[in-house]
């Protein structure tokens, strides 16, 4: 995805770090992933859901050292402590924010040139995809560990946002459809994000029940923009809303189309606003992205 020896700093993400001796059941009843996987892969991707099964949040979680350290957005981390302490009941956990990491994303080739980095740090593939890029967290007492002293590029949040809309990466802060959005209508699936034999967790009977049923009636999907003066929300074929879009750059996004005509919506233009939408189907949906 990223040019050689090229990084970008994630602002606003949070890490919570848990601990204690139920650490691994205490994680295992709450989240759409097998936490046991962490004892054999250093990072799995994950969600937490309403009873209804609705999305409520997704993270990363990695195994370093004696903690679990849980990635997430800055803005649901008080969200998120709250539902952790709620379930914590009488088990042997505790639970902190992790002040003291800063997250990043880097290019494959680029973890040689952090070697004389002076801060601790933690760097893993990205569990979702394969060969994308990795995330590393640094281990720092200030923000300014500067990555451009070690010989790499920093890229800008536009220049990664680009990147990440042509390798139809989602970002779920943005790429829902807020209080209504169902993991299987994200792909969350085909992004290692659910585990389908770990047994019972919130929301864990209706996200089963769509996908043996097969109730799924919209999906994610990459769209082409043919931009021209307005691009709206919805996307319509033949004055019939048939999506909503989600983000986008004017070139290409991500939306939720209805699945019930998809194959004739593949051959033809679809609009929004004055402008016209072509759908083209996710790399990662295709059998690609790796496999726990």
């Amino acid at each position: 995805m990223f040019n050689k020896k090229e990084f970008h700093k994630l602002e606003n993400k949070s890490i919570i770090k848990i601990f204690g001796r139920d650490k691994f059941s205490f994680i295992q009843g709450i989240i759409s992933n097998d936490v046991e996987i962490l004892k054999k892969k250093s990072s799995i991707y994950s969600s937490i859901l309403s009873p209804q099964g609705k999305f409520i949040v997704d993270f990363f979680l990695s195994i370093y050292k004696e903690f679990i350290l849980l990635e997430l957005n800055e803005d649901q981390r008080d969200t998120i402590l709250r539902k952790l302490e709620i379930y914590k009941l009488r088990s042997d956990v505790f639970i902190e924010e992790e002040r003291t990491i800063s997250v990043f994303l880097i290019s494959n080739d680029s973890e040689e040139n952090l070697k004389q980095l002076k801060n601790d740090y933690f760097c893993f593939e990205d569990p979702r995809f394969k060969s994308l890029f990795k995330r590393i967290y640094i281990f720092e007492n200030s923000n300014k560990v500067n990555l451009d002293e070690y010989n790499l590029k920093k890229i800008s949040y536009s220049e990664y946002n680009d990147l990440r809309l042509k390798h139809s990466i989602p970002d779920f802060k943005y790429d829902i459809i807020e209080n209504k959005s169902l993991l299987l209508e994200m792909r969350f699936d085909e992004l290692n994000g659910i585990s389908w034999t770990k047994g019972c967790y919130m929301g864990q009977e209706i996200t089963a029940r769509m996908k043996y049923r097969n109730l799924i009636k919209k999906k994610l999907f990459k769209i082409k923009i043919n931009f021209k003066k307005k691009i709206s929300e919805e996307i319509k074929f033949n004055k019939e809303v048939v999506g909503f879009i989600t983000s986008h750059n004017y070139k290409e996004g991500l939306a939720y189309i209805n699945l019930k005509s998809i194959n004739e919506f593949f051959k033809k233009d679809l609009i929004s606003g004055d402008s016209t939408i072509r759908l083209e189907r996710i790399w990662w949906s295709c059998g690609q992205a790796i496999k726990n």
